[in-house]
């Protein structure tokens, strides 16, 4: 009898073990969902496949629906397929907190690491300098406006003199540049994406605030091999006299924005998010020079938790002449473009620090959609 209740206790615990992680399963799966135009329904999550039932879009588990979901139709778009390396120029909205300095007007007035001054003594300012010329305005008090998080908000401080000149104690900046890779062009209206993430402050790791930039050619001339708690890194020069384009948008899941001349190259269909799945890829990278090469690649896994984020996918590099060279994923291969089934599918995003050779990537569907071509 004693051996039957033990049973009955793991039995029933083991029940509701997996009863719980079906309802976890069902409320992760999309509620809406986008899918191509004059085609019959397909795909999957994981093991819900995507079908119709009755005139509507659903997710079947053994043949039965389980979940119905909306689904929005739309033409498939088509893009030229990037995987070369450009420059990157932004130069931020407002002035971007670095530091304030122990004992400083600006520590004292409260201003942090982060913050993104827009004004200053009445003064819209969008450089070092700037900032400067309208402390000078006001010595006696200084209003400055900034943004934290979403909000804005005002401080008021009294400036040092030192040597003759005013200053709030702050260390700022108030412009970012690096390197990164092309995701894809779009053949018609030359909107373009790329990085994969947002381009963030090297100290405060914080988005920068785009106030305008543009992107560049740039050539690949040496990689630092990355190793298990080392990430690596592609050692490339920007040529800031070729100009290829001009940044829009710097959002977490990419930079965007419109190319000067009308793109060429391989096109390729995208691929929505249900059509991508677990197994063999590729990615288009540049590990020298300027032109990109194909590598093989596994996608391992699909994140349901974060499917129109930048860690949407988990990836593994599979092919040894890339693992040779680079030992996995380096900083600058963000944004190569991820192919699968003849479709692109996403974009690498960010390296696994202690497992270089695997990452993760975001899907080509969520960058069109943050960049206003899919709905």
């Amino acid at each position: 009898m004693k051996t039957l209740k033990i049973f009955s206790g793991t039995a029933a615990a083991a029940a509701a073990f997996y009863t719980a992680m079906l309802v976890c399963f069902y409320a992760a799966l999309p509620c809406n969902i986008t899918a191509e135009k004059d085609a019959a329904l397909s795909g999957s999550f994981l093991s819900a496949a995507l079908g119709s039932d009755n005139g509507k879009g659903a997710y079947f588990l053994g043949g039965l629906p389980i979940k119905y979901t909306n689904v929005n139709y739309e033409e498939r778009p088509f893009a030229v397929l990037g995987g070369e390396p450009f420059g990157i120029k932004i130069r931020s909205d407002g002035v971007m907190v670095i530091s304030a300095e122990n004992g400083s007007p600006a520590q004292k007035a409260g201003l942090r690491s982060g913050d993104v001054i827009s004004e200053v003594n009445g003064q819209k300012v969008c450089s070092n300098g700037e900032i400067a010329e309208a402390v000078q305005l006001s010595p006696d008090s200084t209003e400055i406006v900034l943004s934290r998080a979403d909000s804005e908000m005002s401080l008021e401080l009294t400036p040092v003199c030192d040597g003759g000149i005013y200053k709030i104690g702050a260390w700022v900046r108030d412009s970012a540049a690096g390197i990164g890779t092309l995701t894809f062009a779009l053949p018609e209206s030359g909107i373009f994406g790329g990085l994969g993430h947002s381009v963030s402050d090297v100290t405060t790791g914080g988005s920068v605030p785009l106030g305008s930039g543009e992107i560049t050619e740039a050539r690949i001339y040496d990689v630092i091999k990355g190793k298990e708690g080392s990430a690596g890194e592609l050692c490339g020069v920007i040529l800031p006299e070729r100009e290829l384009g001009e940044i829009t948008a710097n959002t977490d899941t990419g930079l965007f924005g419109k190319l000067s001349e009308s793109p060429h190259g391989k096109t390729a269909p995208v691929a929505f998010r249900q059509e991508v799945h677990t197994g063999e890829a590729s990615i288009l990278t540049t590990v020298e020079g300027s032109e990109p090469r194909e590598y093989s690649i596994e996608i391992e896994r699909i994140n349901l938790l974060d499917l129109d984020g930048s860690k949407a996918m988990v990836i593994r590099i599979t092919d040894s002449e890339l693992l040779e060279k680079t030992g996995g994923i380096v900083r600058g291969m963000s944004g190569s473009p991820i192919l699968q089934d003849g479709k692109l599918c996403g974009a690498v995003t960010h390296v696994l620090v202690n497992d270089p050779a695997r990452g993760y990537a975001v899907f080509a569907q969520t960058m069109l959609e943050n960049c206003g071509v899919l709905d």
